[in-house]
């Protein structure tokens, strides 16, 4: 009887043993995997995205897939960073000379005219702050030091946080290539979902992929569609900063608001500083087309395929930014929409009845 007591006790302590070690284990690599959680989950997305064309690439190169890879890389590195390189280039040389015209007391603000007062709500105010600025700019710097000096650090931090995301979207591009091209990769995503979802995991997985490329189409497709459109207005229009309001527009636009706020901004700014009226009308014309681009866009995109409910997307977007910041974004959404469709999936499985 000592002897069964003692052998249990010992299996018992040998079993406890063996778990806190592989608690341990796996809250090590845990530790070591989160600052990479948020550019793997990028990378799986994009190499969802990629794919089709990462196929149709390779077997034109008779079947090099690191070739193909490499190529589709390369091509997606240039387009993030080149135009991030300009983009900052720009808001540097922006903030620069900036501090240079205010050390040198040569930057001037031109008198405000006097349309700008009939603005609702921030006509008045908005009013005497620029006329106080063209008459004595260095006096209303030194009246508004504290909210200058709290935009200007919101404005760092995001320049930083942005930088950081650039970074950030580099490094899944590289591991979706990698992902692309390894077969052992693919098997290893695929056996991971089999062993949780059981039989249905291969469904699962088809879910999974369907709705990645539809959330992709339907809401990022579309709102870079719709930025770029709004870009072309807002570098022609001749208002200040617009690679600034571009890449606000392309937030609000992802977050199902529109550019809509940026295009009162503009065009209340084109009516109040334009020499010309007939100017200032065509492009209200444009940036109201160009906001309400995506009622057409959306159904061209989209297609027939049935996509998830705007309200999970909305819920998915909001939530992602409030998480991770702009990344969140766009993977807010896609994991969001991917847990509907497989809540849907099992939901949708209901257990067979057994007559008694």
């Amino acid at each position: 009887m000592k002897n069964s007591t003692s052998l249990n006790s010992k299996q018992l302590f040998e079993t406890i043993l063996q778990l806190g070690l592989v608690f341990l284990i796996l809250g090590f690599c845990f530790n070591l995997l989160a600052p990479f959680v948020t550019p793997i989950l990028w990378a799986i997305i994009f190499a969802i995205i990629l794919y089709p064309l990462f196929n149709i690439l390779q077997k034109k190169l008779k079947g090099k897939k690191s070739l193909a890879a490499t190529i589709i890389i390369l091509c997606i590195l240039a387009i993030v960073i080149l135009p991030s390189i300009s983009f900052f280039s720009g808001v540097t040389s922006g903030i620069m000379e900036i501090k240079s015209g205010i050390d040198e007391g040569t930057l001037k603000i031109e008198m405000p005219s006097q349309n700008i007062k009939e603005w609702p709500v921030i006509g008045e105010k908005a009013y005497d702050f620029l006329y106080s600025s063209s008459v004595n700019l260095e006096k209303t710097l030194l009246e508004h030091k504290e909210q200058i000096k709290d935009i200007s650090t919101k404005v760092l931090g995001g320049l930083v946080s942005s930088i950081v995301t650039i970074l950030q979207v580099v490094l899944s591009v590289i591991i979706a290539g990698v992902l692309m091209a390894s077969t052992s990769a693919q098997n290893l995503a695929t056996n991971f979902i089999t062993r949780i979802a059981g039989d249905k995991g291969d469904e699962f997985l088809e879910i999974t992929i369907s709705t990645v490329r539809q959330v992709v189409k339907g809401v990022i497709g579309v709102a870079v569609i719709q930025t770029m459109i709004q870009a072309v207005g807002l570098f022609l229009c001749g208002v200040p900063f617009p690679g600034i309001l571009t890449l606000l527009c392309l937030i609000l636009s992802i977050i199902q608001i529109g550019p809509i706020i940026v295009n009162i901004g503009v065009i209340a700014y084109l009516f109040s500083t334009g020499d010309s009226s007939t100017a200032a009308i065509l492009w209200t014309v444009y940036f109201l087309l160009s906001g309400l681009s995506d009622n057409v866009l959306k159904p061209l995109l989209l297609g027939k395929g049935a996509l998830v409910p705007m309200l999970v997307i909305f819920i998915g977007v909001i939530g992602g930014f409030m998480m991770s910041g702009f990344i969140g974004l766009f993977v807010g959404p896609i994991i969001f929409s991917i847990g509907y469709k497989l809540f849907v999936a099992w939901m949708e499985d209901k257990p067979e009845i057994t007559a008694a």
